[in-house]
């Protein structure tokens, strides 16, 4: 597993419309929660995007903190740790993971992509 095959962006993100030209275009019959909440999606998903970009150029992947043992996620502390809106990823190398972190990675990522 190299750290350009894992990716936490599930495909239906690259589909996606950008909401933010919403307002615009109806601006009288738009309904402010759905637009809030398509934003806050549509937000996420780009800042993850960036982050793993940076994580992939420094030779990490990013790894979400329910796929990590509590303890093991106090090692790393915050010099590897990220937070995006409400969810924290850490920097890992594919090498440091354990084989555990390594299958609820990959199930991790197989739930997101199903989720379409």
């Amino acid at each position: 597993m190299e750290a350009r095959d894992v990716s936490l962006i599930p495909n239906y993100y690259y589909s996606m419309q950008d909401p933010r030209t919403l307002p615009y275009l109806y601006p009288e019959s738009l309904n402010i929660v759905v637009y809030a909440k398509k934003v806050q999606t549509f937000y996420y998903f780009q800042m993850l995007e960036l982050a793993q970009d940076l994580a992939h150029r420094s030779g990490y992947i990013l790894l979400p903190w329910n796929c990590m043992h509590w303890q093991r996620a106090k090692k790393f502390g915050v010099q590897r740790k990220i937070k995006i809106g409400r969810k924290s990823f850490f920097l890992m190398r594919t090498d440091e993971l354990t084989k555990g972190e390594r299958k609820k990675l990959l199930q991790y990522i197989d739930e997101l992509n199903e989720g379409e």
